[in-house]
């Protein structure tokens, strides 16, 4: 067996780096005079400004609400809507989103397929079933067969 001191150095440097992030989040946090308008700038932003202000986000969510409609937009991207998802179930869980389900069944009337199946999925990870299966609902009524189908896949929920 081989010595490893390299991997133990490396260890402690992501640890230290964590605990860096860890830091500068919680700077942010306490000490932004305009946060909420750093973060919706953020989630306009570059790739990176993005993925740091849905992290930001999931962690400490008081800002969620002020950004609820572009975290919606995100939740609908094939690339973000995991992190977006992860980012609004806090703040949802704590109550502090009462209009969401208003704000995703609005979409469903221009949705297409695709924007079905992503609100699907987005109210299915924040256990929202009365508003799963009024989605549900009317995909079942939808003309389209692959609307039609997001309704079969989600019927069980």
């Amino acid at each position: 067996m081989t010595e490893q001191p390299d991997d133990q150095r490396l260890w402690d440097a992501l640890v230290a780096a964590e605990w860096e992030h860890a830091h500068r989040r919680a700077e942010f946090y306490q000490q932004a005079r305009s946060r909420t308008d750093v973060i919706t700038a953020a989630l306009a932003g570059s790739s990176a400004d993005q993925s740091t202000a849905l992290r930001f986000l999931a962690v400490l969510p008081d800002d969620v609400p002020a950004v609820l409609d572009r975290l919606i937009e995100l939740s609908l991207s094939h690339r973000w809507s995991l992190e977006a998802r992860q980012a609004i179930a806090p703040a949802w869980r704590a109550g502090r989103l009462p209009d969401l389900p208003r704000k995703v069944l609005a979409r469903l009337q221009d949705a297409d397929d695709d924007e079905y199946r992503r609100l699907a999925e987005l109210l299915l990870h924040l256990q929202a079933t009365a508003e799963l299966h009024e989605l549900v609902k009317r995909a079942e009524q939808s003309t389209d067969p692959d609307i039609r189908e997001v309704a079969d896949d989600f019927a069980a929920h």
